[in-house]
């Protein structure tokens, strides 16, 4: 049986939820209850998880940082230089997930809207003197210069290699990679063009099938009844539907995702150790349930707001 539930706009009391899971081998390692509250304080329930888990989960702080260096891409990141997060709200995120000892701070993309030299210096640089664990994933700013010609895919398919690589912390894919804290597996899948890959997919299969209580990080949620078009599997997505791209100064939609985007949606739904998928994008509280698959995307953190989430065996 299907079993949904949603949350939209801003949280005024402690939500609770219990979802029904499969079991490995006698234990079970999927979430079985959550609770949120309005702080965007939310704890998790898994079986079996020994020792827990705090992460600091921050989306959409859209630093919006520039010098003389990138003058040459001045009207290609004017529109997008008003709104973001300041120095120091980026740093108070951190300092306050270094208080909290958090275990790892999860970045889920749109750190910065734009990809200029004085954006990622300033991000990677207060990420490394933080001291803390950190995993990222882009988001659709990250890698995008406005009015740039080519596709989405063409654009971070060069920004990423040029410009974000100090975000990803090490010698990794930026497109799947992985981390394993105290038992539990977070992998990180770049599907910040709305699109996964062959690839992709195939890695999410192989990260699924170890076992671990796992956590599933991407930019752009996977379509839910409720969570619109802006999302990953979405029926409704394609060039008829996409009203912005003459604002974003980019190439229209493709006419429909990749198969693969609608197979690691359906597969995610299914996976027997999944905890929860956390993501970005909306810019507000979206949260749903189905089949006890777990789904939470973050309000932005331009004004310093990051979900405090623990995992544990019991709240």
């Amino acid at each position: 049986m299907k079993r949904r539930e949603f949350i939209n706009g801003a949280i005024f009391a402690t939500l609770a939820a219990t979802s029904g899971c499969s079991r490995d081998d006698g234990e079970e390692r999927c979430a079985t209850g959550y609770s949120l509250n309005a702080a965007g304080a939310l704890r998790i329930t898994v079986p079996g998880v020994r020792e827990g888990v705090r992460v600091f989960h921050v989306t959409d702080t859209h630093l919006a940082l520039h010098d003389s260096r990138d003058d040459a891409y001045a009207g290609n990141y004017a529109r997008m230089s008003r709104g973001g997060a300041s120095r120091e709200t980026f740093s108070q995120i951190l300092a306050k997930a270094k208080a909290a000892q958090a275990d790892l701070v999860v970045l889920t993309g749109d750190i910065i809207s734009f990809p200029t030299l004085a954006n990622v210096e300033f991000v990677a640089e207060e990420l490394r003197k933080s001291g803390l664990d950190w995993i990222y994933t882009a988001g659709n700013h990250d890698w995008h210069f406005e009015g740039v010609p080519g596709s989405d895919a063409a654009q971070r398919e060069e920004w990423i290699p040029k410009r974000l690589l100090p975000l990803y912390g090490g010698d990794v894919d930026p497109l799947a990679h992985s981390k394993v804290v105290k038992g539990i597996r977070f992998v990180a899948i770049d599907n910040s063009i709305y699109h996964v890959t062959e690839q992709q997919l195939s890695f999410w299969r192989s990260e699924i099938a170890k076992g671990d209580p796992t956590v599933l990080l991407m930019h752009i949620p996977l379509w839910m009844d409720g969570f619109g078009i802006g999302t990953c599997g979405s029926p409704d997505w394609g060039a008829a539907t996409d009203r912005i791209w003459e604002i974003e100064r980019r190439e229209k939609w493709a006419e429909r995702q990749s198969a693969e985007s609608f197979a690691l949606r359906s597969e995610v739904l299914a996976a027997p150790n999944l905890v929860a998928v956390l993501t970005g994008h909306i810019h507000r509280w979206m949260s749903a349930s189905e089949n006890g698959r777990l789904m939470f995307s973050a309000p932005d953190g331009k004004k310093g707001f990051a979900c405090d989430v623990r995992i544990a065996s019991a709240f």
